[in-house]
């Protein structure tokens, strides 16, 4: 009979190679797209969760009906995270602009810009519908 003892641990070695070498392309990071698309998806449910807030106890109406422009950027100013740029339009059923005043804290977004768009509805006798269009950003 032939030797084969030492093709054997040539196969063997070989193969435990091609085991370690899979394991490591694997695991290694692959680099995607995915934070950016994350990072403006959260932006986009924070503005909704901040404009659903505002809107659960009817503050959103009543500073809308009042036209009270500075209390609401105000309000944004506090409920919104430092260092996100956001920038609020009000309109009415007629989608015709309602808000006189700026309600935005910047004049840039930047790039990752994302809207989260609202239907405020008053609760007063004589009910308005209201949409809200907040762009949120991050500063470039």
């Amino acid at each position: 009979m032939l030797n084969n003892k030492g093709q054997i641990r040539i196969i063997e070695a070989f193969l435990a190679v091609s085991v370690m070498f899979s394991a490591i392309l694997f695991t290694a990071p692959m680099p995607s797209t995915a934070p950016s698309f994350d990072r403006q998806n959260n932006l986009k449910k924070l503005g909704m969760q901040v404009l659903l807030s505002l809107d659960s106890n009817g503050t959103l109406g009543r500073l809308i009906e009042d036209e009270d422009w500075t209390k609401l950027r105000e309000t944004l100013d506090l409920t919104l995270p430092q260092g996100v740029f956001y920038n609020l339009t009000v309109y009415d059923e007629s989608m015709v602009k309602i808000n006189s005043g700026e309600i935005s804290n910047t004049n840039q977004l930047g790039q990752e810009a994302v809207m989260a768009q609202y239907l405020c509805v008053t609760q007063s006798p004589d009910v308005h519908f209201y949409t809200i269009r907040l762009l949120l950003g991050w500063p470039n």
